[in-house]
């Protein structure tokens, strides 16, 4: 089952100067287009460079429509969202989705944006190991990784993540990350349709848990 987890000991660990993030990590879709959309406001220039290849000013409405349509199965994505002390949802700090190359395929593709606030907390970390467990009950079997060569921390996360380096020139290397089959095979969705009934689930943990097939 997918756990809801908070990542407030890698906060601690990896930046210890600010507040620790409380965060909720979990099933993005069509109710976070708003939090999608100003989580890319927040982004610096270079953010965006670093996520899109190139300069880039504004998400357009198709856009925005493709990014918030994961159906959980060619299409899984998950949002980090800061909780405040009450444990209610505030702002999105990152996003992290896969998208079959091809339908019914075992091949996705995996793209990760942190907001430039959170950077160097764990944030992308912890959304990357979440979504390397989401796609095994689905039938993804490699994960496909664009990244510039400039962008260090993402070549470092793709590399713990056991991800193999290609160089493909113009400064571009692509990471392949093979994901073990889940123990036993699941014929549904590993989603739920509806993100925002998970919130009466959650529960704080010491620790990141990794979710269980």
């Amino acid at each position: 089952m997918y756990e809801l987890h908070l990542v407030e000991h890698e906060t601690n660990h990896l930046n210890p100067a600010p507040q620790a993030l409380k965060l909720r990590i979990r099933p993005s879709g069509a109710a976070d287009r708003e939090r999608l959309k100003a989580c890319f406001d927040g982004l610096s220039p270079k953010s965006r460079r670093m996520r899109f290849f190139a300069s880039k000013h504004h998400l357009s409405e198709a856009e925005q429509d493709r990014f918030s349509s994961a159906d959980g199965w060619d299409h899984i994505a998950v949002a980090a969202v800061r909780l405040d002390d009450q444990g209610r949802e505030t702002e999105a700090l990152g996003f992290a989705r896969c998208i079959r190359l091809e339908p019914a395929g075992d091949r996705a593709e995996i793209s990760i944006t942190v907001a430039d606030k959170a950077h160097g907390q764990g944030v992308g970390t912890a959304m990357f190991r979440q979504l390397m467990e989401l796609p095994r009950a689905a039938g993804i079997r490699h994960l496909r990784c664009e990244v510039l060569a400039e962008n260090l921390p993402m070549r470092k996360l793709a590399l713990a993540m056991g991800g193999q380096p290609e160089w493909m020139g113009d400064g571009i290397v692509e990471y392949d990350c093979e994901l073990p089959p889940p123990p036993q095979t699941h014929r549904h969705r590993p989603w739920f349709p509806h993100p925002y009934q998970l919130v009466s689930t959650y529960r704080p943990v010491a620790r990141i848990a990794r979710s269980q097939p």
